[in-house]
């Protein structure tokens, strides 16, 4: 009897990652993706830069729409909540590696270093799962160093958009609304590097991608209201 619930509640769970994933992807067509194809491209494919993608834990829905399909593995919670999140994260394409800074977290970063090292793009939230909100926490840098591989920030800008008032400001795109991703420039953690390079680096890190957020969003919103010429801030 245990093994058929268990197996059911497999069956459930699939099927509950694909019927939200249907769902999102409808509500996605809503909004206008500049350069979805570009991001794209650029993350996985020519030219190929496997490396560390971090993004604010607001950007999620935006990035779950349009960076699936790329393979990039991500780091879910082993709660009965991250069981759903994992079914949905594969649906659209993901990799998910299960494990948190509270539970499963040293193995969960382990696996992480693993999918980098073997030239996959992983994508991470550094102020993730509990905040505080836009501040790099030591995981991502412990990640760049172990693996050899380079950072690649990350920003999503909106020019529409709900807030949540959760702790992170959690953003959702309404519908009609322009999106622009923005990749900044790379950054490299040296195999040796102390802990007082590691926290300046993640300091650094913290502030590109404050400034990557606000130059998207400004972005964004000048492609949504077609101000004239728009400088973008880094080409992908």
């Amino acid at each position: 009897m245990t093994r058929r619930f268990d197996a059911l509640n497999r069956v459930l769970l699939a099927l509950a990652g694909r019927l939200a994933y249907a769902i999102l992807k409808l509500y996605c067509v809503s909004v206008r993706f500049v350069n979805s194809p570009t991001l794209q491209r650029v993350v996985n494919r020519t030219p190929r830069r496997p490396g560390i993608y971090p993004f604010w834990h607001s950007h999620q829905l935006s990035l779950l729409c349009h960076l699936g399909r790329t393979g990039a593995a991500i780091l879910v919670s082993r709660s009965r909540d991250g069981e759903y999140v994992a079914r949905l994260a594969a649906a659209a394409g993901f990799r998910p590696v299960r494990g948190s800074t509270s539970r499963g977290g040293a193995e969960g970063l382990k696996q992480l270093i693993e999918e980098a090292r073997a030239g996959r793009v992983v994508a991470i939230t550094p102020d993730g799962p509990r905040g505080p909100r836009q501040r790099v926490q030591p995981g991502v840098i412990a990640l760049a160093r172990s693996s050899g591989r380079a950072i690649w920030p990350l920003a999503v800008g909106l020019s529409d958009f709900w807030e949540v008032p959760s702790w992170d400001r959690f953003r959702i795109p309404k519908p009609f609304s322009v999106a622009y991703a923005v990749i900044g420039e790379e950054i490299h953690v040296p195999p040796d590097a102390s802990e007082e390079e590691m926290a300046a680096i993640a300091k650094d890190l913290e502030e590109r991608m404050r400034a990557l957020e606000t130059q998207a969003d400004a972005v964004a919103r000048c492609l949504r209201r077609a101000c004239g010429r728009v400088d973008l801030p880094v080409k992908p």
